[in-house]
């Protein structure tokens, strides 16, 4: 079978979740994994057993559910100017695995190795469907989606042998010779879960500065509220009708499973997966990151949940009236199941063979839905075999 590196962005768990679910998908192919990268990811990868060529990992900086430009150039500054040199380094790593095609979620550096040892690049992430799809904009959102294209582009491959999206909406693509579009890659661990609709409300924001207020707007709300990446407050006994846990995958999914609701900021990945488990959505996209603005606009179009404006602080008018519809959302999600983890694979062996690998025999998977006004239609009759 093929041999396979898998580099990833080092920020965050997204990625890192949806690269472990694809490896195993993979690897019980027949394939053989290797990893690429820095950062969280490396560390979760790491205390795993995975065996990890190591990249400096680029991270974006938020303060108050912003995006930074200034202080993420500042922070991330030296490894840019290194760049050719960590490529070469790189490029040694790579051509000792003696691999038949890199897999790159979002990973800055990996291309540029790749491409000067001529390996294959597969380009496989949920960011390049701002690049790589059309959908309209009102003009508010011009510049922060010209702001992240350009950052887009800067760090994807600039010449794939293939574009392989993830999405649980289905926008027109820009280059349909070349790309591929499937439904989220769900980790096994969620697929295992059964869902209960509890009383609880699961609350995720993927940073902590700067959620005071959302805090204040919580506890004036007469529902129990189970938060994650908050820490523990000061006075805790402020927030009696809010609990606060610490970071366990273990807890964090049982809390997803069994919630009513999820309120959270507007990351792929969670959505992704509380629409899997039938939760319907608040999201309060962060400013300045399109990307998030982009997965809000299209989960209210879809009927499948609420999103405040970029960067706006939730108010307990908010939580309150989106409870109160929540019923409404979670009618339009029961039964919906969308899983794109066989497609992805099915992807992935396709490229394998175009570059001359040894990939097992074809199968079958679902077609990928025709556009973004049928994507939840579509993902609601998708039912394709788990990788």
């Amino acid at each position: 079978m093929a041999r396979i590196i898998y580099a990833l962005s080092g920020q965050g768990r997204g990625h890192t979740s949806r690269v472990m679910a694809t490896s195993e998908a993979l690897r019980a192919r027949g394939h053989h994994v290797v990893f690429c990268c820095g950062g969280t990811a490396r560390e979760i990868l790491e205390r795993r057993g995975e065996r990890v060529l190591p990249v400096p990992a680029l991270r974006q900086v938020m303060e108050a559910n912003r995006f930074r430009v200034g202080a993420t150039v500042r922070r991330n500054w030296k490894r840019v100017v290194c760049a050719p040199r960590i490529a070469r380094r790189l490029a040694r790593a790579f051509a000792a695995q003696r691999a038949d095609l890199l897999i790159t979620d979002f990973e800055a550096f990996s291309p540029h190795a790749a491409r000067r040892i001529g390996l294959p690049v597969l380009s496989f992430n949920h960011q390049q469907v701002v690049t790589e799809t059309r959908y309209q904009l009102p003009m508010r959102h011009w510049p922060a989606a010209a702001m992240t294209a350009g950052a887009i582009t800067a760090i994807a491959p600039s010449h794939p042998r293939h574009v392989l999206l993830t999405s649980f909406f289905f926008p027109e693509l820009r280059h349909p010779e070349c790309t591929t579009l499937v439904p989220p890659i769900i980790r096994p661990a969620v697929q295992e879960l059964e869902p209960e609709r509890g009383d609880h409300v699961l609350v995720y924001f993927n940073q902590t500065e700067g959620t005071g207020a959302v805090l204040d707007a919580l506890r004036r709300v007469d529902v129990p509220f189970v938060a994650y990446n908050f820490g523990t407050p000061e006075r805790p006994e402020r927030y009696p009708n809010i609990t606060f846990k610490h970071p366990s995958l273990e807890g964090f999914l049982s809390d997803l499973a069994g919630s009513r609701a999820v309120v959270c900021t507007a990351g792929f990945t969670l959505i992704s997966e509380g629409l899997y488990l039938d939760k319907p959505l608040l999201v309060a996209p962060n400013g300045g990151i399109f990307e998030q603005t982009l997965n809000a606009r299209f989960l209210e179009k879809e009927g499948l949940g609420e999103a405040a404006s970029p960067g706006d602080t939730l108010t307990a008018g908010d939580v309150r009236g989106f409870l109160e519809r929540a019923p409404r959302y979670a009618q339009r999600l029961d039964g919906f199941e969308a899983r794109g983890n066989g497609a992805a694979v099915a992807c992935i062996e396709d490229v394998l063979r175009t570059v001359g690998a040894e990939a097992p025999p074809e199968t079958s998977v679902a077609p990928r839905p025709a556009s973004s006004s049928s994507s939840a239609r579509a993902l609601a009759r998708l039912h394709e075999p788990s990788a």
